[in-house]
This record gives structure tokens, sequence and C-alpha cells, in this order.
């Protein structure tokens, strides 16, 4: 009977096709020395690194942010290879309204309905 209200649960709604592509993170790297022209043309020709999957140039304010697979390269390995630091974020307000739960939690429960959702296996992709 768990099982089959396990089940229920999962497959109550249909899953969304964000569930089935890989996790993609951001990150946001200051390059002081990126300038209009010559230095962004450079950054655009250089060869594709594993796991960045897009990337957008703010060369007005020297910025440059990465969409990337975590699972293929880390932030890191990121930072390492393109030779940058990241972008200094601001504090989070200590008195602002937060959710309780931490995001890993959010995003277990996620994946364990979708493991339970038998209506992903009748999307075609």
């Amino acid at each position: 009977m768990p099982l089959l209200l396990a089940v229920g649960w999962g497959s109550w709604n249909e899953p969304s096709l964000h569930e089935f592509t890989p996790t993609t993170e951001f990150i946001t790297l200051v390059a002081p020395a990126l300038a209009p022209g010559l230095a962004a043309d450079q950054l655009q020709a250089r060869p594709a690194l594993p796991g960045v999957t897009a990337c957008a140039l703010r060369p007005d304010k020297h910025l440059l942010t990465l969409a990337y697979r975590p699972a293929e390269m880390s932030a890191d390995e990121l930072i390492q290879r393109l030779g940058l630091r990241p972008m200094p974020l601001p504090a989070p307000d200590p008195t602002a309204r937060q959710c309780p739960v931490p995001p890993g939690y959010v995003q277990a429960l996620e994946r364990l309905r979708f493991s339970f959702n038998l209506r992903r296996l009748l999307v075609r992709l």
C-alpha cells in the first residue's frame, strides 16, 4: 500500500522538461582585461571548455557569466582554466525571510518524486 501511495504521489503531476536535463549552474567572473573589441573577441575565440553550455560577456562592466554543468567541470576548475576571479557576492541580509528547508533537501525530494513518476516513461524528447 505505501508503494502504491508513493507512485500515486509521484505520478500526480506530469513531469517538467527540466527534470530530463542535467543540472546547470551559473558563475559570474570578473575579467579586468576584458574590453570591448579585441579582448572580447579573443575570449570568444578560445576553444570550448567541457561542461560550459553558454557564455555572456559584459565588456562595459568587465564581467563574464558562464552556464556550466557541475558534473563535468567544477567552478574552481573554470576559475583556474580562465585565470579569472569570481565576482564577490554581497552578504545575505540576516533579517530577510528565508526558506527554513535547505535547498539540497528540496532537490532530493524532487528527485525522489521524479523517480516514482510513471508518467515520465511516456514522455518523448
